[in-house]
């Protein structure tokens, strides 16, 4: 496979924003290491993380607020086969801390990607 990107779907984010580059680092990452469509599943949070779900041919899971890392938690555990990847953003982490703690204690064999632009886009921009 050369590519995971949805052609359906291309990421759009605000001018100057990392986000577009993580993407397309990420697609090349997962390609190079030999990720199958049908054992990756991408877990995102609200807010511009939570875009990704719709950018990969994959599987995906949209959670709610700071809690992506813990619908991935259950997934990993019940099949470990999976390649589990998580994005969420600073404002998830903020939210969602405590479920990182949580995953790392476990030492699941996951993947946790934290979008930081430094600010709160989806409700009104406040710095985060």
């Amino acid at each position: 496979m050369t590519s995971f990107l949805n052609k359906n779907r291309p990421p759009v984010f605000c001018p100057g924003c990392t986000h577009d580059r993580i993407t397309k680092g990420l697609d090349k990452t997962m390609v190079d290491l030999g990720f199958r469509a049908d054992n990756t599943v991408i877990v995102t949070d609200i807010g511009c993380s939570g875009l990704f779900d719709t950018f990969f041919n994959v599987h995906a899971l949209h959670g709610v607020h700071g809690r992506a890392l813990t619908y991935a938690a259950g997934l990993k555990l019940a099949d470990p086969s999976l390649n589990v990847i998580v994005t969420m953003g600073d404002g998830g982490l903020g939210i969602g801390g405590a479920h990182v703690l949580a995953a790392c204690r476990k030492n699941l064999d996951l993947t946790l990607i934290i979008l930081n632009n430094f600010n709160f886009g989806m409700t009104g921009g406040q710095y985060s």
